[in-house]
């Protein structure tokens, strides 16, 4: 949505441009022309970060996820090893007994 927003008023911007140029003349039609050309500037830029950021989030999300099932796969790995200790104690001590 933010996107689209700005892609619009980027377009707005071009629009104004085009129209000031072809109607003033002198140092009035450069003035806005440089205006129109910097709110562009401030409007892709932005659109830019948004996306990069965008993009972050969703690199940090998939690395949190992975932490996670990393860890649990850590911890499924502790519980076995546990888990044959107890059965070899129980087996020596099975032969012991026998």
């Amino acid at each position: 949505m933010k996107n689209t927003l700005f892609i619009i008023l980027s377009l707005l911007t071009l629009a104004g441009a085009s129209y000031i140029y072809l109607n003033l003349s002198g140092k009035t039609a450069f003035v806005s022309l440089f205006a129109c050309g910097f709110l562009l500037g401030i409007f892709l830029m932005n659109l830019i970060v948004n996306v990069k950021d965008e993009k972050l989030k969703n690199y940090k999300r998939k690395l949190e996820k992975e932490a996670v099932s990393s860890d649990e796969n850590s911890s499924k790995i502790k519980v076995l090893e546990s888990k044959i200790q107890v059965l070899e104690k129980a087996l020596e001590n099975a032969l012991k007994n026998s």
